[in-house]
């Protein structure tokens, strides 16, 4: 499993604003949308990374410093259940 970081990378002489989306497997640039938000910006060109390298699991993102990160979101549908029946059961016994 890999995780995708993206970065800004503001203007040069040759070059608009644009965001870094890297990973092992492979890398994409894309330029900055001023009309999106900062947040939208970064899940944009986190996404077009995953679209292009088929990755068709959900990702979800947060912020460190002033780069942002994606990891996959692992669904176990035994182990949602396993935590829902410890819950109730904590309920009960409180109730």
């Amino acid at each position: 499993m890999q995780a995708i970081r993206t970065r800004y990378h503001g203007p040069t002489n040759t070059r608009g604003s644009r965001i870094i989306a890297k990973c092992e497997a492979g890398t994409f640039s894309m330029p900055y949308n001023h009309a999106l938000g900062i947040w939208e910006n970064h899940a944009t060109a986190a996404a077009i990374l995953l679209e292009r390298l088929s990755w068709g699991k959900p990702y979800a993102g947060g912020c460190f410093g002033n780069d942002y990160y994606w990891t996959a979101v692992i669904i176990n549908e035994a182990w949602n259940d396993t935590l829902a029946r410890d819950y109730t059961n904590r309920e009960k016994e409180a109730a």
